[in-house]
């Protein structure tokens, strides 16, 4: 469906500005050559994202453009997939990996061993230019009798569930996040660039496989006036 909400969107900012109405569901899907269902499927995740406002009966309509946007978080995707998917801009600022000692906290979340070695892998990403999230993920070291070297989450192109999936094919299954407002302390703030004592999300992210195996634990701290998370059931 990723394909379709890139192609209806490019359509949209081509062929329409804000406040036209919209054609139906039958021409749109005509048009690029997709479903009707797939069609369908697109124009509620923009409506997600404020890109298209739809009234029953009435017809869909060309939005203003938020100030910010919402990522979606229905389905297994990258960060950066998931800026990528509402039109903004992603980058990294900072990236880098090391083997440590798993605390005996992160140790109990991997079910592996204290004081074993894990990956801590460190991001911080921009969008549009302004720092937008920070994470922290731990990884095993071996998984599934492979082992595992971070370094393509280094780059933007490769994100975790590209570098899991790389190392052991469509080994990430399920996704599990909490999410809580915390207030930012340094020097947090600072990566961020915002002020101490700054609201932001702070996710709790478990990437596991078929079985239940624990193949990664991450902690986000996100800017809420760049991108909003939306989460649709």
């Amino acid at each position: 469906m990723r394909n379709t909400v890139a192609a209806l969107r490019q359509l949209i900012d081509v062929d329409y500005v804000v406040g036209d109405r919209l054609p139906n569901e039958k021409r749109i899907a005509e048009s690029l050559d997709v479903s009707r269902g797939s069609v369908r499927e697109a124009l509620g995740v923009l409506e997600a994202e404020g890109f298209v406002t739809r009234n029953w009966g009435v017809g869909t309509f060309v939005s203003a453009p938020r100030p910010s946007s919402s990522l979606s978080m229905s389905a297994i995707a990258s960060y950066r997939d998931r800026v990528h998917a509402v039109g903004r801009t992603v980058a990294l600022r900072e990236a880098g990996y090391t083997l440590v000692p798993a605390p005996p906290e992160i140790a109990e979340v991997l079910g592996v061993e204290p004081e074993s070695g894990v990956w801590r892998v460190y991001r911080l990403f921009a969008v549009d230019d302004t720092p937008s999230a920070q994470m922290i993920e731990h990884i095993p070291a071996t998984i599934h009798g492979v082992a595992i070297d971070p370094a393509p989450m280094t780059t933007v192109d490769s994100g975790l569930f590209d570098m899991l999936n790389g190392h052991i094919d469509d080994v990430v299954s399920h996704t599990t996040t909490d999410i809580e407002a915390v207030q930012l302390e340094e020097p947090e703030a600072t990566a961020l660039d915002v002020d101490a004592g700054t609201p932001v999300l702070r996710t709790e992210q478990v990437t596991t496989d078929v079985q239940g195996e624990v193949l990664a634990y991450g902690v986000t701290l996100q800017r809420t006036d760049v991108l909003r998370m939306r989460i649709t059931r």
